[in-house]
């Protein structure tokens, strides 16, 4: 039986040997036998390149019932990053203090499926936006209770057992979300000539020993723009800019639409449009679900295409993610 604890830093137990598995499911018990705040995180495809920490991970929290996505980039957790990818634990997948729980983590390229209970459908999948190789291991909450694993089993699979639609469903929308950006970092520091001056590919910083330049930046499924993959959260490069363009058919009035997990600067053609505060979370139907409202911010267009950048600064806690649109 392995007991996971925290004190005071967060624990990683790694399974020796994991970094080179491939796909795998991996079962096993659980036990909370205690009530105050707990949680099993499941680490899957851990890579350490020497500079920073990324890792897939879901959690079952012992002492709510629920399991949730909870990405980990550079260390830092994600689950703000995927508000709707979580899931409540009910009839036999309900958590019980003090009783042992069945469950499995099944895990192909940088996706997983996490069962609880003996049901045969997950509970959740995470489409981790990482790496498709690295280790495997688990975690407890940091501050929390203890928990105990037992019953241990790894069997290498080549496919999902669950073949059906993403659960839980949000049944993602594109939304309108800009989805071509281009970013440039991470720096150690702010970087006027980048939000003064008109966008041009070629721009560069020389910044911490090294020439950074724009590269391309995809979304995700969603259209988030996941900063946390850039900057770092440990590290002395927290700061990073990203920059997309609008095109407007005539000049005129507009609204930008953010729905953000980070503090934002914003400049529209040079021009600086004004800061935006971070939310609870980063919700891909913010606008849509009129429980979920985006920040608005009113500006000016000119015809043609029109540059927007965006200053993301990171190390803050449970951040690393944004949307953004452009309203006429």
């Amino acid at each position: 039986m392995l007991a996971l604890r925290t004190r005071s830093l967060p624990v990683y137990a790694l399974i020796r040997g994991s970094e080179d598995w491939r796909d795998v499911r991996i079962e096993g018990d659980v036990m909370f036998p205690d009530s105050a705040d707990s949680y099993l995180g499941f680490i899957y495809r851990y890579r350490d390149d020497g500079r920073r920490i990324d890792f897939g991970s879901v959690y079952i929290k012992g002492n709510d019932g629920y399991v949730q996505a909870n990405p980990h980039f550079d260390t830092n957790v994600g689950r703000t990053l995927h508000p709707e990818l979580r899931a409540p634990l009910v009839d036999d997948g309900r958590i019980r203090i003090g009783q042992w729980q069945r469950f499995a983590l099944e895990v192909v390229g940088p996706e997983a499926h996490l069962y609880v209970g003996a049901g045969d459908e997950p509970v959740i999948t995470l489409p981790f936006e990482g790496s498709d190789r690295g280790a495997f291991g688990f975690k407890p909450r940091n501050p929390g209770a203890a928990l105990w694993i037992d019953d241990l089993r790894v069997t290498e699979i080549e496919r999902f057992t669950y073949e059906g639609p993403a659960r839980p469903d949000p049944a993602y929308e594109q939304a309108e979300w800009l989805r071509n950006w281009h970013v440039l970092g991470p720096l150690t520091r702010h970087a006027r000539a980048i939000e003064e001056r008109p966008f041009s590919p070629s721009d560069t910083v020389w910044d911490d020993g090294r020439v950074v330049g724009w590269i391309p930046l995809e979304t995700d499924a969603r259209g988030m723009v996941l900063t946390s993959r850039v900057t770092e959260y440990r590290g002395a490069r927290r700061v990073t800019y990203f920059h997309a363009p609008v095109d407007a058919d005539a000049p005129g009035p507009a609204v930008l639409e953010i729905s953000t997990a980070d503090d934002l600067a914003i400049w529209l053609n040079g021009g600086f449009i004004g800061f935006a505060a971070s939310q609870a979370v980063a919700w891909w139907d913010a606008g849509v679900d009129a429980a979920h409202a985006p920040v608005r911010a009113h500006v000016t267009l000119r015809e043609g295409t029109n540059h927007l950048h965006v200053r993301v600064t990171g190390g803050v806690y449970a951040t690393g993610g944004l949307f953004v649109r452009v309203r006429r």
